[in-house]
């Protein structure tokens, strides 16, 4: 288990071990992606049942998973896991709720407000992987993520089993959850009929999932046709960032914990301790001895010569920091004394989730906290978030002007209009100022400069949130003052 590297000095050889990593799909796989998207477009059921023969070696007869089968399943599960899988929906529920975006208004200045108003997307279509075993977590985090942010319609596919069936752990979870609909299929070609419908598969207006390469493809093509998507959720990643007060027992078991998803996984230690780093070499060799297939096989492959791991030995914090925003892990675990930790969070930036503490593993995250795990891979936490409520939402931005409001910004609406070559523009504030229509708009006209209108409007009282389904609030107690002699 050759994986121990030292920063500065080894930084070539252990980017060239991890450059694989950054490349989540390449132009061939997105170009197959569109043909098979094009293909669903045209036949439509067709389509999926024909790229579930071809590439997943399933001959299905039917789309739609029965309800009755999604009873059987969920009446099926054993009493501990019914139990488990309550309490995790509600957890993820608890969670999305405190982070919900609230819609909102806002005085930002006398005569202005300004806001958000946030609403659900009417339907999601969610993908489940499954082919490496159940992903009932997963079903969890974003079915339940969908019903918190009011989703009219949330269907949930995943790939067959064998006899064509669903895998029943999985669809009793998102079932439980809140899933309307189940149904299986290949799963481009799934995330193609979320895209475009199909006489099984409604079209939705988002769709979100993980999965290797063509998955990734498949979201990115989905955003392609207007889609509301996460495309570089891709083979699990992570980081430990751990002192010498680790236990390095705990430590093995963590980066385990993400490599035992596949051989395409990422696990990787950085550490300025070389103590540390040798002892949890020693722990991951125990670690993988110990492990049943196929887990045992992908466990040798990720941390084998050919893999994705590594051992890093940074010479400080500093350095162990900056590693850290280069890779942009999609899972972080910060195992360090309080003041290490405390600079450390200052000084990372990019991490898909921030897992703070020795007793804060990536199990409990992945499992019983309620945050999302369905995170961004493949260094896209650069510039990604994890999936919860807030992505199943859209938000339309609100402005209202009073005709004092209007007034002054109209040099500015003039100025601007002019430059662009865009008279209408121009005309638009004018005849609200006039309060008649312009005939015609000559070089150099515009409205009255500021203050010289017919009559200066009179109090115009506090600024209205067009129903009053929305509070409104002084930005602050400065944008309350009096202007022009008139109090707002």
């Amino acid at each position: 288990m050759e994986c121990i590297h030292r920063l500065p000095e080894d930084r070539e050889r252990l980017d060239a071990r991890l450059a694989a990593r950054r490349r989540l799909f390449d132009r061939k796989t997105l170009e197959g992606v569109l043909d098979l998207f094009d293909d669903v477009e045209a036949r439509g059921d067709a389509a999926v049942i024909d790229a579930t023969r071809t590439f997943d070696g399933v001959a299905l007869e039917r789309l739609t998973v029965d309800e009755a089968y999604v009873s059987r399943c969920v009446a099926d599960l054993s009493p501990s896991l019914r139990e488990a899988v309550e309490t995790a929906i509600r957890h993820v529920r608890e969670v999305n709720l405190a982070l919900l975006p609230e819609s909102r208004e806002l005085k930002i200045r006398p005569g202005t407000v300004v806001g958000e108003r946030f609403g659900p997307l009417d339907a999601v279509g969610i993908w489940i992987p499954s082919r490496k075993g159940p992903l009932l977590s997963t079903a969890i985090m974003l079915v339940t993520a969908a019903r918190v942010a009011g989703v009219g319609t949330v269907v949930v596919g995943m790939p067959p089993r064998p006899d064509g069936s669903a895998d029943p752990a999985t669809a009793a979870a998102a079932k439980l959850a809140g899933a309307d609909r189940i149904v299986v299929g290949n799963g481009v070609a799934v995330i193609a009929a979320f895209a475009c419908g199909t006489a099984s598969i409604p079209e939705t207006d988002g769709v979100f999932g993980p999965g290797p390469g063509g998955i990734g493809a498949a979201m990115f093509a989905a955003m392609m046709r207007g889609k509301r998507s996460a495309p570089g959720i891709g083979p699990s990643d992570s980081v430990v960032l751990a002192d010498g007060t680790a236990d390095p027992a705990a430590v093995a078991r963590d980066l385990a914990n993400e490599a035992e998803h596949g051989p395409d996984s990422s696990s990787v230690l950085v550490t300025t301790s070389a103590a540390l780093a040798g002892r949890t070499a020693e722990e991951l060799r125990r670690v993988i001895a110990e492990a049943d297939e196929p887990r045992r096989g992908w466990l040798e492959t990720v941390f084998g010569p050919g893999g994705r791991d590594a051992i890093v030995i940074a010479s400080d914090l500093d350095e162990a920091c900056a590693f850290i925003n280069d890779y942009a892990p999609e899972h972080l675990m910060i195992v360090c004394e309080p003041e290490t930790e405390r600079r450390a969070l200052g000084r990372i930036r990019h991490a898909g989730e921030m897992l703070l503490g020795a007793n804060t593993p990536f199990s409990a995250a992945n499992y019983g906290i309620g945050i999302t795990a369905v995170l961004p891979t493949n260094g896209f936490a650069r510039a990604w978030s994890g999936v919860t409520a807030r992505d199943m939402m859209k938000a339309s931005t609100v402005g209202r002007l009073d005709p004092g409001a209007l007034r002054d910004i109209a040099p500015v609406i003039r100025a601007f209009a002019r430059c662009e070559g865009l008279p209408a523009h121009e005309a638009a504030a004018l005849v609200r100022l006039n309060r008649r229509a312009p005939r015609g708009i000559a070089a150099g006209s515009g409205p009255a400069g500021h203050g010289e209108s017919s009559a200066r409007h009179a109090d115009d009282g506090p600024a209205r949130t067009g129903g009053g389904t929305m509070p409104v609030r002084e930005a602050d107690a400065g944008r309350n003052a009096e202007r022009d002699g008139h109090e707002r």
